[in-house]
């Protein structure tokens, strides 16, 4: 047998060759027969590896995770986890569909370590290592799920809700005869769905950063 022969054929695709493609195809429209067109190749070639759906959204999320641009894990611990909270955010809205599908629960290594890595940031900080898993993940959570959020009630995702002009007019079907209380509370609920989500979330994520630091943050 020759060399050439027991190192067999050379792989059609490569995962880089996946990723690529996953990331062309988006992942509100993923499926095994989008990416193989892509990558002109068949089922057998694709599903060596990849043997589910699961697996290249795995792969799709690494590379686009590896090509954000991530920020300094240092300085003081509010700015570096409100930078981090931000950057998951805009990392996730790069890639309509993403925050959906990690929100399942479908995690790739990259995500992993950079959660590692502000964790330790944390702990230098002066955080209890179980506190510092807590607040990143409570910011991390928070990031995820409001592009989650976004992507259904912007209709970004097949099988969305019902949107945000749909939601708007239901809150706004029992006013008639509320006290001025609940009409203020009306407007403000309305001025929400309808507000910039990445100013909504920068909100939410100052309510939450003030929260860790009364409740868990490093004493003084």
């Amino acid at each position: 047998m020759t060399e050439s022969a027991r190192r067999g054929r050379p792989p059609r695709i490569t995962r880089a060759d996946i990723a690529v493609a996953v990331l062309d195809v988006g992942f509100a429209d993923l499926t095994f027969a989008a990416v193989r067109e892509r990558l002109g190749v068949g089922e057998t070639t694709l599903y060596r590896h990849a043997p589910d759906r699961d697996e290249l959204v795995r792969i799709g999320l690494e590379r686009a995770l590896s090509e954000f641009t991530w920020p300094e894990l240092g300085g003081a611990w509010q700015e570096m986890l409100r930078a981090y909270g931000h950057a998951a955010w805009d990392a996730l809205a790069a890639h309509p569909g993403s925050a959906t599908e990690v929100a399942r629960g479908v995690v790739p290594a990259a995500m992993a370590e950079l959660f590692t890595g502000v964790g330790e940031a944390l702990v230098r900080a002066g955080f209890t290592a179980a506190h510092a898993v807590l607040a990143g993940d409570l910011v991390f959570d928070l990031a995820t799920d409001n592009r989650r959020g976004v992507e259904h009630l912007d209709a970004l995702v097949p099988a969305a809700g019902p949107g945000r002009e749909n939601i708007g007019q239901h809150w706004s079907a029992g006013a008639g005869a509320s006290p001025t209380e609940a009409l203020e509370l009306l407007a403000q609920v309305q001025a929400a769905i309808v507000s910039d989500p990445a100013q909504w979330f920068a909100a939410k994520l100052d309510v939450v950063l003030a929260g860790i630091a009364v409740s868990i943050g490093p004493e003084g």
